[in-house]
């Protein structure tokens, strides 16, 4: 070994590293993550469902209350419909 210089090894290729890289497969998984807006979205919807009914029923009789006479619930309801509608439908699970 009286030919090579210090510090190298046999069969060294002058300080080039080689890194092995993983290859990636082409297919995407089979099971996708569902977004937690796409939840929001739903419980948003129900929710506005729900107040929405409870101001339709409430529409010709409202409530001794302050500003009973604007139907808050109506507003409010049809408000989270629409918002829970919209998540529900930008957050929806692609198909895979």
């Amino acid at each position: 070994m009286g030919t090579q210089p210090e510090g190298q090894r046999s069969g060294d290729d002058g300080g080039k590293r080689h890194v092995a890289v993983d290859q990636q497969d082409s297919k995407p998984p089979e099971r996708q993550m569902i977004p937690v807006w796409f939840f929001v979205g739903v419980i948003l919807f129900i929710y506005g469902v729900i107040i929405l009914g409870t101001g339709i029923s409430e529409y010709s009789s409202p409530p001794p209350t302050v500003l009973s006479e604007t139907h808050p619930a109506i507003w409010w309801g049809a408000l989270l419909t629409v918002i829970g509608g919209i998540y529900v439908y930008l957050h929806k699970p692609k198909k895979v």
